[in-house]
């Protein structure tokens, strides 16, 4: 896992990061299959992150694509909106269909 800048990433090391996380995405806690594993930068390299192994966790491929740069703190506060805003529909929804 080369980088322009001349750091790498050994396989040994991803290895070593997904057996200690117990084979589970970092994030979400969902199980880690080698289709579905992904190496996320916890601070993103635009952000000014580093590649290096102790800026990197393995995450489910889905959620890292839907966290994309975002900081954890941030992509939490964007699930818990997401999470509010579709209870509230439903909720809309379902007094809707009560009241009919």
């Amino acid at each position: 896992m080369d980088m322009p800048n001349g750091k790498n990433i050994t396989a040994k090391q991803v290895m070593g990061l997904v057996h200690k996380q117990s084979f589970l995405c970092a994030i979400s806690g969902r199980t880690l299959t080698p289709e579905t594993a992904s190496l996320d930068h916890i601070v993103a390299l635009g952000r000014g992150g580093q590649h290096a192994i102790d800026n990197v966790w393995v995450v489910d491929h889905q959620v890292n694509t839907a966290k994309g740069t975002l900081s954890l703190d941030e992509f939490i506060e964007v699930c818990r909106d997401v999470v509010r805003w579709q209870d509230q529909i439903r909720k809309d929804d379902a007094d809707e269909c009560n009241a009919a």
